[in-house]
């Protein structure tokens, strides 16, 4: 599991009130906002719809950034899914104390084809998965964030800061072109 695309993961989910226990390659996300009422209906949040629809959570960054998540590849790489089975399951519930919490998977992309995409959701839905977000939305949504004459001392947020002050992310362009 690639360190740099966990942290990306992380502090994403800190820049956007949340509170983030990382254990090995899985984080531990708490809303510091008030809670959702109730689940999303959408099974790809992307934007603020995670801040929105996400109290507790476990989420696992998969970093295989030139994959796409076809049913062959979540059929040929069972251990996606492994945060899922005991222990890691049993560490979950004991981290949440009894609360409700998601599992959710942050992934680089979907296959292009409806087909498969539709039924990689459904492999994913059945497996236990509640949401799915992409490393785009999390990318995005770091920059969108971070404001480019503020210091932080996070290394990757320092990394976008530097980028965004020397005009690599406009005002203009902050749809990224993945």
């Amino acid at each position: 599991m690639s360190q740099a695309s966990v942290e990306i993961v992380r502090e994403f989910f800190i820049i956007n009130n949340f509170f983030v226990l990382k254990k090995e390659d899985l984080l531990f996300v708490k809303n510091t906002l008030a809670p959702p009422a109730e689940r999303a209906g959408k099974f790809i949040l992307s934007g603020k719809e995670i801040s929105n629809n996400i109290g507790n959570a476990v989420a696992k960054p998969i970093s295989w950034h030139t994959m796409k998540f076809t049913p062959g590849v979540l059929s040929k790489f069972p251990e996606i899914f492994d945060f899922l089975k005991k222990p890691c399951a049993e560490e979950s519930r004991k981290f949440f104390k009894g609360e409700d919490f998601l599992k959710i998977l942050v992934i680089p992309s979907l296959p292009a084809s409806e087909t498969l995409k539709e039924e990689s959701i459904r492999i994913m839905k059945e497996r236990g998965i509640d949401h799915l977000i992409t490393f785009s939305s999390v990318i995005s949504g770091l920059i969108e964030k971070i404001e480019s004459r503020h210091v932080y001392l996070s290394s990757v947020n320092e990394v976008l800061r530097v980028l965004k002050f020397y005009g690599f992310f406009t005002e203009e362009e902050q749809n990224l072109p993945f």
